[in-house]
């Protein structure tokens, strides 16, 4: 699944105009620390019509919602930096990972979310949740804006 061209996490996106704000500072660090605390996975706004600013911009009222695959990529990332080389989670490597203070970083809570509720790339989905979309973590189109640090 691939981000689609209007992707808030496209960087090609990041700080164009949009008549609903989708690309700006302030919603792109609001959806960041949604995705990134966990909260609860983003949904493509192309493809979800319980949102009334989604339906202005063209989604259809009976579209099914998917999840946001450019969110999905960043997830991915962090818990490849997390598993390292081994993609091996342990006390030690959240520690690690967690050390330097960062918003670019999954909180504990989100790790608990991206890692073992939804999506484990190293685990499965042990406790029924639904597994992360199929992406390609090395889109190099897709990322944070520079101003999260």
């Amino acid at each position: 699944m691939k981000p689609c061209d209007q992707c808030p996490w496209r960087l090609a996106n990041q700080g164009k105009p949009h008549p609903f704000g989708f690309y700006t500072k302030r919603n792109l660090t609001r959806l960041w620390n949604q995705v990134r605390q966990g909260g609860t996975a983003q949904s493509c706004h192309l493809t979800d019509p319980s949102h009334p600013d989604h339906i202005k911009v063209g989604t259809k009222p009976d579209a099914s919602p998917r999840e946001c695959p450019g969110s999905v990529v960043l997830i991915r990332r962090e818990l490849d930096v997390l598993g390292g080389k081994e993609k091996t989670v342990t006390p030690e490597s959240i520690d690690a990972y967690l050390a330097p203070k960062s918003k670019r970083r999954l909180t504990k809570l989100g790790i608990l979310y991206w890692l073992i509720e939804r999506a484990s790339v190293f685990t499965g989905t042990p406790f029924g949740g639904k597994p992360l979309p199929d992406v390609d973590p090395s889109d190099p189109e897709i990322g944070l804006p520079d101003y999260i640090k």
